[in-house]
């Protein structure tokens, strides 16, 4: 969709997304969304699933104390133990 839409921010910030691309986005008050600066770009976008396992699983690794190294250390096993059992 390249028909941008002019908005401007409340004065608390805020913005409302217009009806059309929520349409098409199928965006609802009840879907969770992420917003993140990229170079000069705000960035909003829909929360997926896989976002949301990722969040509960760092949430409980740190909760054991694992750090950012043991799960990375983790990710890679699981990685190739995964792509062992697709290519035997």
């Amino acid at each position: 969709m390249r028909n941008p839409k002019h908005i401007t921010p409340g004065t608390r910030g805020q913005i409302t997304i217009p009806k059309e691309i929520r349409e098409k986005l199928e965006i609802t008050a009840n879907t969770r969304l992420k917003i993140y600066v990229e170079k000069s770009k705000i960035i909003i976008e829909p929360v997926s699933s896989l976002d949301l396992l990722f969040e509960d699983i760092e949430k409980d690794a740190k909760s054991k104390g694992y750090t950012e190294e043991d799960l990375n250390l983790e990710i890679e096993a699981a990685r190739k133990h995964l792509i062992k059992g697709l290519y035997k």
